[in-house]
């Protein structure tokens, strides 16, 4: 889920409390969990959540979703993953933090963004690409993805720092 500038869905295999604002969401079981853990932190998600979220008014830099927006999100299938390679990606993603959007997709956000070439980190590229080869996306469309995703961020925390 969006906060800021941090992205992660995290999976809740031991049933932690949710409440108002920290939204679950539920597999079908015969869905392998790693599968769906890379099809809902692939970095195409955030540009809906971008596009479709609400800046919070003042100068807090957060989206806003509400659960049916959620709910109305389309993901790539997991099914259609490799099941050895998202269990590779997972492991290695849950061992470490989840860094800003900037850290994650190797951008300077004190630069313009589109002068600079998209360097995400290895583990965060690898699980983009397992999605990104699932979809078909060229390497041209997947640098236009990493550099809008960095664009729409920058310009809510832009705005919002501007308040």
């Amino acid at each position: 889920m969006p906060s800021g500038n941090r992205y992660l869905v995290p999976l809740n295999e031991e049933n932690y409390f949710i409440d108002a604002r920290l939204y679950a969401i539920k597999k079908l079981k015969n869905i392998n969990s790693e599968n769906f853990f890379v099809s809902l932190n692939s970095i195409y998600l955030v540009i809906y959540w971008e596009i479709a979220g609400r800046v919070m008014t003042g100068s807090l830099p957060s989206l806003d979703l509400k659960v049916y927006e959620l709910k109305d999100t389309l993901i790539l299938n997991p099914e259609l993953l490799n099941k050895e390679h998202c269990k590779k990606v997972y492991t290695k993603l849950i061992t470490r933090e989840i860094y800003n959007i900037f850290t994650e997709l190797g951008f300077d956000k004190t630069k313009p963004i589109r002068d600079q070439e998209p360097n995400p980190l290895p583990d965060r590229k690898e699980l983009d690409d397992i999605v990104f080869d699932a979809l078909g996306l060229t390497e041209e469309e997947r640098k236009e993805v990493y550099w809008a995703v960095a664009e729409l961020v920058k310009a809510r925390l832009d705005k919002a720092r501007s308040v």
